[in-house]
């Protein structure tokens, strides 16, 4: 308790727990699909982190281009009766910032993996623990994306 007093008590931040706001306060997202998971994602932690997210890029002095959003699973083991017994899901994301027409961060690469086991007998489980995964996923890049803003 006392460190954790100490640590609070000299400025002591975990990352990008600091406020994002005061570097970005109006961020325009361009993006060919605004219906993925990581978009509806990323776009609430800019929200829950104070940054006004507008659908105008003019009224926007940063501007985050999502380049590659990219989901999908694939089949990792499959049993005797050649039915699937392990997936792999993967979230990939490509992005760049920039300020004005001025790019900050170029071409950033986030890549994701989890597996997780299969049930032909627990279809809709398995489809609610794979949405799960994939939401998962898209959260973790956000992180990460937010952290690299953080930094700018």
């Amino acid at each position: 308790v006392i460190c954790l007093l100490f640590l609070t008590g000299c400025g002591f931040e975990l990352q990008n727990t600091g406020d994002l706001k005061q570097t970005i306060n109006i961020i325009h997202i361009q993006t060919n699909d605004p219906y993925t998971v990581f978009y509806r994602n990323i776009k609430n932690q800019f929200r829950e982190n104070g940054i006004r997210v507008t659908d105008n890029r003019e009224e926007a002095a940063y501007v985050l281009v999502i380049e590659k959003d990219f989901s999908n699973d694939r089949v990792l083991s499959i049993s005797a009766k050649n039915t699937p017994k392990e997936y792999e899901i993967v979230y990939q994301v490509q992005w760049s910032l920039f300020k004005d027409k001025t790019q900050l961060i170029s071409n950033v690469k986030h890549l994701e993996l989890q597996d997780y086991s299969f049930d032909q007998n627990q279809l809709l489980g398995k489809s609610k623990e794979a949405e799960f995964i994939m939401d998962s996923l898209a959260t973790r890049i956000s992180r990460a994306v937010l952290t690299r803003l953080g930094n700018i």
